[in-house]
This record gives structure tokens, sequence and C-alpha cells, in this order.
């Protein structure tokens, strides 16, 4: 874990100046790999964790508590590192030179349909609206590529720890507080406290 940890935050400290669109779908790829392995590394260690509750017997609610606030701050560090990954993703999406040409394009494009649609004998033509239009679907592109860039990230956004908090939780209260079960002829309840 720690050893992508530092693989992701070579790659947050790098810094450009002129970033294009395939230098920004490069970064992606590299942090998406990235963090696949540092999400599954601390999948790992999170079972391993719980497999060695089980398998050592000391069901004693300090232990259990202390190992399941650790995953919680791993997986806390994990999802902070996501969240500044995903922000400068987002940054270097933004300021990528095809995604500016096009925004550029798009705002230069609807300004001139309407200084066109000004002009007293062409603004009964169809060229403004066109321009304007045209200019709208074009910096409507400029978002959507720096959008779909975000949300091909966002897939790995939860470190899927939360299944193991949840058991060692059960643990504890199945353990350490006896007072709060129930049960009945099909099914045993845990009393949240």
């Amino acid at each position: 874990m720690n050893g992508y940890q530092k693989k992701v935050h070579e790659v947050l400290s790098s810094k450009k100046l002129i970033v294009a669109r395939n230098q920004v779908n490069s970064i992606l790829k590299n942090l998406q790999k990235k963090f696949k392995y540092y999400r599954l590394s601390l999948y790992t260690f999170s079972m391993a964790s719980l497999i060695e509750i089980m398998l050592s017997g000391n069901f004693k609610e300090e232990y259990i508590t202390g190992i399941k606030e650790e995953i919680e701050n791993l997986s806390m560090t994990y999802r902070n590192l996501y969240g500044q990954c995903s922000m400068y993703l987002e940054k270097m999406s933004g300021v990528s030179v095809e995604t500016n040409v096009l925004k550029g394009l798009g705002t230069a494009s609807k300004a001139l349909g309407k200084f066109i649609g000004s002009i007293p004998v062409v603004k009964e033509g169809p060229v403004d609206e066109f321009l304007q239009d045209s200019g709208s679907h074009i910096r409507e592109s400029a978002d959507d590529i720096e959008q779909s860039t975000i949300e091909a990230f966002a897939e790995i956004s939860n470190p899927e720890t939360h299944v193991f908090i949840e058991k060692m939780e059960d643990m504890i209260q199945i353990y350490n507080h006896t007072g709060q079960i129930c049960f009945d002829d099909r099914k045993i309840y845990l009393i949240a406290g």
C-alpha cells in the first residue's frame, strides 16, 4: 500500500505547463492502474486482518476495534488521495490544449454569430443562429471531454473495505455484547447500541 501511495504522490507532484489530451489520457490510465493495485493491496490487508482475528481467537473488543480503526484510517487515506488525484485530473483535463482550443472555438463561434446577428441586412439569414448553435455544441464537447475523464476515474473511488469493517463490528457485538443478541427459531438478531 505504501509503495502505491508513493507512486501516486509522484504523479501528483509532477508539474506540466502544456498538456495535450493524449497526455491526460496517459495520466488517467497510469493513475487508474496504480489505484487498482493500491485498492487491491488495501482489500487484501483488510481481509488478512479479519482472518487474523478469526484464527487467533482473540475476540476482545479492544483488539478488534484497534484493527478496525486501522483499516478505517487506511481507507480514509485512500479516499483522500483519490480526491487529490481526481482534482488533479480535472485540472489537467481543463487545461489541455485540445479542450481549450474547443472552448475558444465555441466561444468565438458564438460571439461571431451574435455579431453577425446584429448586422441589420444579414440578420435575416440563418448564419448567425447556425454559428451560435455550433459554438454552443463545440463548447459542450469540450465540457464532455473534461467530464468523461473524471467519470472514468470515478470507478475506483471506493476502497471496498466496508465489508470487513462491518464483519468486525458484528464480531464485537457477538463476542462482547451478548446481552444485545436476540434470536427466534429462524434468525439471530444483533441489536444496535
